[in-house]
């Protein structure tokens, strides 16, 4: 299944300069709040590496495709239940981020909400707890959208700008590398791609240097 992966992100890289890829990764991004297994951030980051002049407008459709698929799952759980989710989402509410979570919900509520978005930890446990706590949606949605949104302006920016920063976030250098993709600086040029796509016999490291023109 990586390799797979990584293979889709490889191919999905060659489009990154057509109108339809930035609606595409907010589509992504909204699908990866059902799916989890969508490496939205790695996406993001070798995108605005390749296209560093359309980082701001990447960052902002992963931002508002974030931002409804969040929506969209409170709304799930608000009228069908956490017994339903649980059927997507087997062992979430027994898994770690969901009883750290839990504990701190009654207190923090939005902000907690707030505070997961812009971190590398998932945030359907805690869209999923608002929901059940009946957040106002309108609310919920502001929440997300304001943490992912400064989220991925950051992330989108230091990978058009400065990529080899991002190898020393928290978080965000294992993304990376569950996509392939690795940063190395080559003279005074930082935005080198290197997507790594294991064959049968032997791993195949194909380089892809970033277009500085955009």
């Amino acid at each position: 299944m990586l390799k797979n992966l990584r293979q889709f992100i490889k191919v999905l890289q060659t489009f990154s300069d057509r109108m339809w890829y930035p609606p595409l990764l907010g589509i992504l991004a909204a699908l990866d709040n059902f799916l989890v297994v969508i490496p939205t951030d790695g996406i993001l980051i070798s995108s605005s590496m390749l296209r560093p002049k359309r980082w701001f407008i990447f960052a902002t459709a992963v931002a508002i495709g974030s931002t409804v698929g969040a929506s969209c799952l409170a709304g799930l759980v608000e009228h069908q239940g956490l017994p339903y989710i649980l059927q997507f989402f087997p062992g979430i509410n027994e898994s770690a981020t969901w009883l750290w979570a839990e504990s701190f919900m009654d207190r923090a509520g939005l902000l907690l909400v707030f505070l997961v978005a812009i971190t590398p930890l998932p945030q359907q446990p805690t869209v999923i707890l608002a929901s059940l706590a009946h957040t106002p949606l309108a609310y919920l949605a502001v929440a997300v959208f304001a943490g992912r949104y400064l989220k991925f302006i950051l992330m989108s920016y230091l990978a058009s700008h400065a990529p080899s920063v991002l190898t020393r976030l928290w978080g965000v250098k294992g993304e990376m590398k569950e996509v392939g993709l690795q940063v190395s600086n080559i003279g005074n040029d930082s935005r080198t791609i290197t997507v790594t796509t294991p064959n049968k016999n032997e791993p195949q490291a194909t380089s892809i240097k970033a277009n500085p023109n955009g």
